[in-house]
């Protein structure tokens, strides 16, 4: 699993499913920062850990709150929030990215792999969409299409940097 975590794409993809990143620009604060609420623009840093796992993910992104740019659960969890305000929500499998889905594999020839490919390695298909190659035979290799973090509760740690209310 810790293999996901240093392929670009998985940081991406978790992300890109929880946070709609964003460029920054230069604030200066007059007053008490906001809360959020609807309509507010945040910048946040985010730790994604799964209990009992070797596995972190750490982040700086922006979402609009109300947007649905966030897993809902974690939507819910910073309205209200100020800069400065730190958090952490704990979710369930579904509340996070969803069940493992065994439908979500395939097995495919051995010899339709790049050369050197190795169980763990994430690969795109024709399609472009990542894949895990999770088994490795002489002959055939697995390929799972389930984001790493499907089927696994996680710790998500919020801390608000910023928080932008609509004027």
């Amino acid at each position: 699993m810790r293999e996901f975590l240093r392929r670009p794409w998985v940081l991406l993809t978790a992300a890109s499913l929880l946070i709609s990143t964003g460029v920054f620009s230069q604030h200066s604060s007059a007053g008490e920062s906001p809360q959020i609420t609807d309509g507010s623009n945040v910048t946040l840093s985010y730790d994604i850990s799964v209990p009992g796992e070797d596995l972190k993910v750490r982040d700086v992104g922006r979402f609009v709150q109300g947007k649905h740019e966030l897993l809902p659960a974690l939507e819910r969890a910073v309205a209200g929030l100020k800069t400065g305000d730190v958090k952490k929500v704990s979710l369930s499998a579904a509340e996070g990215f969803g069940p493992y889905n065994a439908e979500k594999t395939m097995t495919v020839p051995r010899k339709d792999l790049p050369p050197g490919t190795k169980e763990g390695d994430v690969l795109e298909d024709a399609e472009g969409k990542p894949a895990t190659v999770s088994r490795l035979s002489e002959q055939s290799a697995v390929i799972d299409y389930n984001h790493p973090l499907a089927g696994k509760p996680l710790v998500v740690e919020l801390k608000i940097l910023r928080v932008e209310n609509p004027s």
